[in-house]
């Protein structure tokens, strides 16, 4: 091992707690009390840092929670999982992992969910610029093209299937809901996440819609997805989720059999 990688390994074993400090006295000059506060500072700092990464990316979760129990998970989870990237904007991906795993969290059973909702719309703001697809692409397409095309969703489109009502959840929490709470926490549901323009939206879907569009963004062709949509539901309407999908512009592109995206 370098001795530049022995050192980061020990400052950052440091920074997790005072536990991690012994190993890391050795490398600085100076006085050892004067050391541990420094690096106590250091320590603090990255506390603070993962906890305000964290409240921007589940504002609800912690609208949920309160602030002084979310900047205990915030703590937990640092503690878990540091940061390894640079851009804080990308801390907190396996925030709902950590949640389903502790413990106390279980008295809010929907909330990993809520969290894995709530990163969905982190990630999709920061999503690249689009153009969605307008329905001319469609036009030139007989029976068996439209049943081989495969449909590119928008970067930051994300669809999620909860047991508990997460859509709502996140809709009622928004400013514009203007603090009316009606939400049925017994009815599992299906959410869809994208970004229009500045904002992002989270819209609640049927199960057949959510099927399709799961498939459809895992690759599948578009006969296939309607196929195994329809079986799920008789009364699946692939117009209707085509038009749906063109009116809220989640396609970016359409691929022919044999295209290369």
């Amino acid at each position: 091992m370098s001795a530049l990688l022995d050192a980061q390994r020990r400052f950052a074993g440091a920074l997790r707690g005072a536990a991690g400090e012994s190993a890391m006295l050795p490398l600085l000059a100076g006085d050892d009390e004067r050391n541990r506060a420094l690096l106590g500072i250091y320590r603090g700092n990255s506390v603070a840092s993962a906890h305000a990464a964290l409240t921007l990316a589940y504002p609800v979760c912690r609208m949920l929670t309160g602030d002084d129990y979310f900047a205990g998970l915030a703590r937990g989870h640092w503690a878990e999982s540091p940061s390894r990237d640079g851009d804080l904007n990308r801390y907190g991906a396996g925030f709902a992992d950590f949640l389903t795993r502790f413990e106390p969290v279980r008295a809010l059973p929907y909330l990993p969910d809520l969290a894995r909702l709530e990163w969905s719309v982190h990630v999709a703001m920061s999503a690249a610029d689009a153009t969605p697809l307008g329905g001319e692409a469609f036009a030139r397409l007989d029976a068996d093209a439209l049943a081989a095309v495969r449909l590119r969703p928008v970067p930051g489109f994300a669809l999620h299937d909860s047991p508990w009502p997460v859509a709502d959840i996140w809709l009622q929490h928004q400013p514009e809901a203007g603090g009316t709470l009606d939400i049925d926490l017994s009815a599992a549901q299906c959410a869809v996440v994208w970004r229009d323009g500045f904002r992002v939206r989270v819209a609640a879907l049927d199960r057949g819609m959510h099927l399709f569009w799961t498939d459809i963004a895992g690759g599948a062709a578009l006969g296939e997805a309607w196929a195994s949509a329809s079986a799920h539901d008789a009364g699946f309407d692939l117009a209707a989720a085509i038009e749906c999908a063109l009116a809220a512009g989640w396609l970016l592109a359409l691929d022919m059999q044999g295209e290369s995206p």
